[in-house]
């Protein structure tokens, strides 16, 4: 058993390699797998998994309701095998081996990259219709997955200062860098707008009323996904990590996809295409199993859904980029000690992104445009270009 060399490849949980060995008829060989665990020496962070329940969500996915949910082969495979579970311990086969590594989470995604992830969240968003339909088909009346899953898939309604102190700390960043700050009565347009934002936010994570919903995995960056680059230079997707699911529109994660990993001049140019590439595999996938996607979604519909979730993409991000974008070394200093990752997560965060933005340049660029572009939307919309992408 040997842990990853980046300590913090997964913020809720243990994550190391496991290699057995064996000899069957005098021929040797190895099974190489990964493993994820609760966290084993840092006590704040497990006590917070429990809490939360965050662990435990994930083990109940992993054990029930995803056997009902066909991971496909080749090119439909969404998601890694999952070889053995416990409540507190999952072992995986390790896909590394096969060729598949994380993104760089200093860096956004290329075309061919992101197209590969989108078209893994919509194979996953699939199995969702496909397993409500073929109940409501069993049970002669409609059935959704809230029904037996509310429990679990829903945003816990405690220990959330995480999200106030991130929050917070996007306000006193845009005072600091925001290339709108001198505009008048900045202050108090962010200070009494952004707080609203993130309210929105937090009510689009519950089930919709307007559009179908699915099982959401809610936290697409970099670390959550594997890519593999094929022969013919295209990538393949895989999605791990399904502690924090709900039950939402699916467009929370197609938006929040593209805020976590790409950049605001390349949403601007592929947005348009790559919803049209999710739609398309959707309604293959359900095509297949002989469902019309016009009973789940039209184009209009999804287009619409995926302009209202924007708000929680780019909230969303705010609260993950400014940490996922941190130098290794600065990371783990920062949440690798207990003392000092509580004060951030309950406390304040805000003077340490604002220091790590003073002294690296590649991280003050991209953070600052995430935020600018909250602003730029949300905040004084009249005065800001329309986006390049056009829906229509």
């Amino acid at each position: 058993m040997e842990d990853f060399a980046d300590k913090i490849i997964g913020y809720f949980g243990d994550h190391m390699k496991l290699i057995i060995e064996g000899e069957m008829n005098g021929v040797r060989s190895s099974l190489n797998l990964f493993v994820k665990c609760m966290p084993r020496f840092d006590k704040f962070k497990a006590e917070y998994l429990k809490e939360v329940g965050f662990f435990n969500k994930e083990y109940v996915m992993l054990n029930t309701l995803f056997n009902e949910f066909e991971n496909g082969t080749g090119s439909r495979k969404w998601r890694p095998k999952l070889l053995f579970i416990r409540e507190e311990i999952f072992v995986f086969e390790n896909v590394s081996i096969l060729g598949y590594v994380m993104p760089h989470r200093q860096d956004t995604m290329g075309f061919e990259e992101i197209k590969a992830s989108i078209e893994c969240l919509a194979r996953f968003h699939t199995q969702s219709y496909i397993y409500e339909e073929r109940k409501s088909k069993q049970l002669g009346r409609p059935y959704r997955i809230w029904e037996h899953y509310s429990n679990y898939l829903q945003e816990p309604n405690k220990k959330l200062d995480w999200r106030d102190t991130g929050r917070n700390a996007v306000i006193d960043y845009l005072k600091e860098f925001s290339k709108y700050k001198s505009k008048l009565n900045f202050n108090g347009f962010i200070e009494s707008i952004i707080p609203t934002l993130f309210e929105s936010a937090r009510d689009l994570m519950r089930p919709s009323l307007e559009y179908r919903n699915a099982v959401v995995h809610r936290d697409l960056w970099s670390n959550n996904i594997f890519l593999k680059k094929e022969n013919n230079s295209t990538y393949h997707a895989l999605i791990i990590d399904f502690q924090t699911v709900i039950y939402t529109s699916p467009m929370l994660d197609l938006s929040s996809l593209m805020y976590f990993n790409t950049s605001r001049s390349d949403r601007d140019k592929w947005t348009k295409e790559l919803i049209e590439i999710y739609y398309e595999v959707l309604s293959k996938e359900l095509q297949d199993v002989d469902i019309d996607i016009e009973h789940i979604f039209n184009k209009t519909t999804l287009i619409e859904a995926y302009k209202k979730s924007i708000v929680f993409g780019l909230t969303q991000a705010a609260l993950i980029i400014p940490i996922v974008t941190m130098s290794k070394e600065k990371r783990e200093e920062l949440f690798c000690d207990p003392e000092v990752a509580k004060r951030i997560n309950d406390v304040s965060r805000s003077q340490e992104f604002i220091d790590i933005a003073s002294e690296d340049d590649k991280y003050r660029i991209r953070v600052t445009e995430l935020f600018d572009e909250i602003v730029e939307r949300f905040c004084f919309p009249k005065m800001v270009h329309e986006t390049n992408f056009n829906f229509d």
